[in-house]
């Protein structure tokens, strides 16, 4: 169970680990982005279809999943923030004796795409095929619905990341 996010999500000092392994669940390329303790998005790792990464962070890194080519938000149990819990919790109330015996497992987190609207999906396949925000004035479309394009042109041409890391840090 993931626990809801803050509305301006950062990392936050904390001792508590989690040990995760990050499933691709999409036929997408996928940008696995950490939050900092600033709120700024870091790239930890690009994942392609049905791959898969192991991560060891803490329960107060929030982490967020972005479509590599879209830029389109990806969720995780239909959240699109996802709060670590802590590595024990799956084996809370097993008795003692079992739990020497336990090997301590990953929690699996599985990414997938979220159930837009037809609304939404509609303008993303319009924008998939613009180049320019501008473009968006140059349809035969309702002004609110130019609008809404071009803000999404603008947001998938813009990188969503403020250090790039490479695998490994």
């Amino acid at each position: 169970m993931s626990r809801s996010a803050p509305e301006n999500p950062r990392s936050i000092n904390h001792s508590t680990r989690s040990f995760l392994r990050f499933f691709n669940n999409t036929e997408r390329k996928v940008d696995v982005i950490w939050l900092n303790y600033e709120g700024q998005n870091v790239k930890f790792k690009t994942l392609s279809p049905g791959g898969f990464v192991d991560v060891n962070t803490y329960v107060t890194h929030p982490w967020i999943f972005i479509d590599s080519e879209t830029k389109d938000r990806l969720v995780v149990k239909s959240g699109q923030v996802f709060l670590p819990e802590p590595w024990y919790t799956r084996y809370l109330g097993l008795p003692r004796n079992q739990l020497q015996q336990t090997q301590i497992q990953r929690t699996h987190v599985f990414i997938t795409i979220p159930l837009f609207s037809l609304r939404q999906r509609a303008l993303q396949i319009v924008r998939n095929n613009l180049v320019n925000p501008e473009d968006a004035y140059k349809l035969e479309i309702p002004k609110e619905l130019q609008n809404e394009l071009a803000k999404l042109i603008k947001e998938s041409n813009e990188t969503p990341f403020g250090i790039v890391y490479e695998e490994g840090w």
